[in-house]
């Protein structure tokens, strides 16, 4: 029986890890609670600001609505902004690609954004189509907070307007902002109701047994033929002219030589400090 479970050990500490996580990820899920609307402290009472002057009065009527109904699926305070004059004259020392950055960041923490707190979840997209004269760009940004710093990272930010933006030039109309801007709002549900949330419900306890099980078996049916011994010796191995010979092998230590090389790491996390003092994450995108 030692050999049996000594033969089959991977295969048996595979399935524990597996199990182990489908109990963890059950505690945690049961241990969770629901996120409410519970901040009184934001004084917006719109989530469109078209300073711009992008989109028809309608538009912006169905983008708020179309916002409304996204914030209780994500469950952060999100907000649309347009411009169009340069940022340079507003006091910030970064460089043009972050000004939207910093206007961003500060919109929400000046308005004290969040779905479940001030200075929480939020999300606040700003296009700009102002082109800045020093690199002859147009710069747009999501700026996160809270929860959606934690579960959008700067490249899903990027990427979001990479897709929804794409086709925006000097020459777009109302339906073509309106369009783009409405994509930035959909594309918003896929990132925190994909990835680790969705294999949450995916993790089944049945499902880990089954994959447990044919991890079992690819391991034995790989392994198998390995684990078969041959014979290496036979009565006369060691018997050479009638006499028995043995060879004995050793290591000599002779000496001990230790090399150390710092390896460089990237903490990847992208967040940072508003100007308020409070952490926001995001990512930027030009044209």
């Amino acid at each position: 029986m030692k050999q049996f479970f000594n033969y089959f050990k991977i295969p048996f500490i595979l399935i524990a890890i597996m199990i182990i996580v489908c109990i963890g990820v059950r505690i945690s899920k049961s241990g969770s609670t629901e996120i409410t609307r519970t901040n009184e402290d934001t004084d917006l009472t719109g989530n469109v600001f078209d300073y711009a002057e992008n989109l028809t009065d309608a538009q912006e009527r169905e983008l708020d609505e179309l916002i409304s109904s996204i914030e209780d699926r994500v469950k952060c305070d999100i907000a649309v902004i347009t411009l169009d004059r340069s940022l340079s004259l507003e006091g910030y020392k970064s460089q043009p690609s972050q000004w939207v950055m910093e206007y961003a960041d500060d919109f929400a923490d000046e308005h004290k954004m969040g779905y479940d707190k001030a200075y929480g979840n939020s999300i606040v997209f700003i296009d700009n189509l102002h082109r800045e004269e020093r690199t002859g760009r147009v710069y747009s940004w999501i700026s996160t907070s809270g929860l959606a710093m934690q579960t959008l990272s700067q490249s899903d930010c990027e990427e979001i307007m990479d897709v929804a933006l794409a086709d925006l030039d000097d020459y777009s109309d109302e339906d073509d902002y309106y369009a783009a801007y409405s994509q930035v709002i959909r594309l918003l549900p896929s990132y925190f109701e994909g990835g680790s949330v969705k294999a949450l419900k995916v993790l089944k306890p049945l499902y880990i047994v089954i994959f447990s099980l044919a991890v079992a078996l690819i391991y034995v049916l790989f392994n198998w033929s390995s684990k078969v011994g041959d014979k290496t010796t036979k009565s006369t191995t060691y018997v050479e002219n009638g006499r028995p010979t043995i060879t004995h092998q050793g290591d000599v230590f002779l000496r001990k030589s230790v090399s150390k090389v710092k390896i460089e790491t990237s903490s990847g996390s992208g967040g940072h400090i508003s100007s308020g003092g409070h952490s926001h994450g995001g990512g930027g995108h030009s044209r």
